[in-house]
């Protein structure tokens, strides 16, 4: 029997019912899958494992409620590579309810009894405490690295079903690991309690070595408002489209996944970008959909015009839905579909079309609803895929057990990264490259 929940509800209605010294993030190696030779799980959990400052911060939380321990769900992943460093990882956990003493964090090589222990990021007292301080983090969502080893984060500034804080956009120097720019956004281009800006892809107009990285265009979806705000950061200014392919289909609202379904009427919510186009696509929709980023970034479009809504096409269909996507420096846009579970490719200089999808030989076991995804490349040149699993379909349908691996963070080696892919957007190769 389905049920008809939005996304936060659904959380809820789970949630309800059921040391000191931090290291600086950086985590063991990842280790092979059995699998596949390409593919590597470097953290499982059953539930998840805080950290706090002090014993004292721990009974602290417990004794105020900002502590439940079976509370918090990942969603969304983001490796941070640095020469002569092993990989740091950062994980967002939002607050879809209280309970969770912060919501975004890194991955230490220290273990717990349900998994690999997370550690505060930047820091432990840098977490809004349920919306008392809206100059802390709130609900860290997703977030994105640039070529600028800077680290754009999108908080939602929502606890629960309540937005507590206006949404805002954080951007930290990963070199010194502090705050360098703020953006709150304001109430022409989101509804208090009703939009949730979740998604933030981010281009750099001059990236290193020979910009600034001043300018940089945000794009952020409106899951539940169903809409796109776009952000310029030079000028910083933002402005809001809407068309109705950010809508969700009735006809795909009801998702299965491993077994499991469950109602869920998502809107715009996978994005990714090959640096001329915008690919999007509702969660409860089959279709993808693109629109160039020369017309999302003229905000003459949206703030006194029609909203140029000729620029916005579909392109095809996939067997199912899903809801996290990347791209990788040769075009292949990847997303996990949810019945079949499929981690799929398709390259943007073909047509949208099941004969032209890449299937990937990965155990469905492990790829249960797969909400964030990123391609990074590593220390040695080779592009992986980073994906975080969690299954969802167990929180909304309320049959997560703590005795079993719910979250796992997965790597799949694609192969080696094209180089200056950037240099010039109109000479693309399109051929996939893959580890053999």
């Amino acid at each position: 029997m389905t049920i008809l929940v939005p996304l936060i509800l659904a959380l809820l209605l789970l949630f309800n019912n059921i040391d000191s010294g931090f290291s600086q993030g950086y985590g063991r190696k990842p280790r092979p899958s059995r699998q596949d030779k390409n593919l590597q799980v470097p953290y499982v959990w059953n539930i998840l494992e805080y950290s706090f400052p002090s014993d004292s911060d721990r009974r602290a939380a417990i004794a105020n409620d900002n502590y439940v321990q079976n509370n918090g769900l990942p969603i969304d992943v983001q490796p941070h590579y640095l020469k002569n460093k092993p990989v740091r990882t950062f994980v967002t956990i939002p607050r879809f309810q209280t309970g969770i003493p912060y919501t975004l964090a890194t991955i230490s090589d220290k273990m717990g009894p349900n998994g690999p222990i997370i550690n505060p990021y930047p820091s432990y007292r840098a977490h809004n405490v349920n919306g008392d301080d809206c100059d802390q983090i709130t609900s860290a969502f997703r977030v994105a690295i640039t070529e600028c080893n800077q680290m754009w984060v999108m908080d939602s500034g929502s606890v629960g079903l309540e937005t507590r804080c206006a949404p805002q956009l954080l951007l930290f120097d990963l070199n010194t690991d502090q705050l360098i720019h703020r953006y709150r956004f304001n109430t022409t281009v989101y509804t208090p309690s009703a939009s949730l800006l979740v998604t933030p892809i981010v281009v750099v107009k001059d990236p290193p070595p020979r910009g600034n990285c001043r300018r940089a265009m945000v794009y952020v979806a409106d899951v539940n408002y169903h809409g796109l705000i776009i952000y310029d950061h030079m000028a910083n200014s933002s402005w809001r489209s809407e068309h109705k392919y950010m809508y969700p289909d009735p006809d795909y609202g009801t998702h299965t996944v491993a077994g499991e379904s469950f109602t869920l009427m998502d809107g715009i919510i996978g994005m990714t970008t090959d640096r001329r186009n915008l690919f999007f696509h509702p969660m409860a929709s089959i279709t993808e959909f693109s629109v160039p980023l020369h017309v999302l970034d003229n905000s003459s479009h949206f703030l006194h015009g029609t909203g140029a809504l000729e620029s916005f096409m579909p392109l095809g269909k996939r067997a199912s839905e899903c809801v996290a996507t990347a791209t990788d420096s040769w075009d292949n846009v990847y997303c996990v579909t949810m019945n079949p579970i499929e981690l799929i490719s398709w390259n943007v200089s073909t047509r949208y079309h099941n004969k032209n999808f890449k299937k990937f030989p990965i155990d469905q076991d492990i790829l249960e609803f797969v909400s964030g995804m990123k391609v990074v490349t590593n220390n040695e040149g080779k592009e992986e895929l980073w994906m975080i699993s969690n299954r969802f379909q167990k929180v909304a349908a309320e049959t997560q057990k703590t005795n079993e691996v719910n979250f796992r963070i997965l790597v799949y080696t694609l192969g080696t990264a094209r180089m200056n892919p950037n240099s010039n957007p109109n000479d693309l190769h399109t051929r996939l490259v893959f580890s053999n």
